[in-house]
């Protein structure tokens, strides 16, 4: 009985963290399709990256996190080459243009 809400309890703060994680990297895309001022955003890629490098290694340290790891740093590494400007993300709005124009 105790092994089974163990297991709930570990699933519910693995996806808990997953999803701070997501949403902080999130913020900085979300600003770069809202067309932010380039260095604000490279600022927040950056501040990201930091603060979801150390929920990281908090997940890692808790045991939280042991085959997310790669699905996170991916993530993270995606998230700063787009806020430093060295991949261009599709804007949302172009997709949305072109798809109102096939109709």
């Amino acid at each position: 009985m105790s092994e089974q809400k163990s297991t709930k309890s570990a699933i519910g703060r693995k996806f808990k963290l997953f999803m701070m994680i997501f949403l902080v990297l999130l913020v900085p895309l979300v600003m770069d399709q809202a067309e932010v001022d380039p260095d604000t955003v490279k600022w927040a890629g950056r501040i990201a990256a930091i603060i979801t490098v150390l929920l990281s290694v908090y997940g890692l340290m808790a045991k939280v996190f042991k085959t997310f790891i790669f699905v996170i740093l991916g993530l993270v590494g995606l998230t700063f080459l787009v806020s430093e400007g060295h991949i261009k993300a599709p804007r949302v709005t172009e997709w949305f243009a072109e798809r109102k124009g096939d109709k």
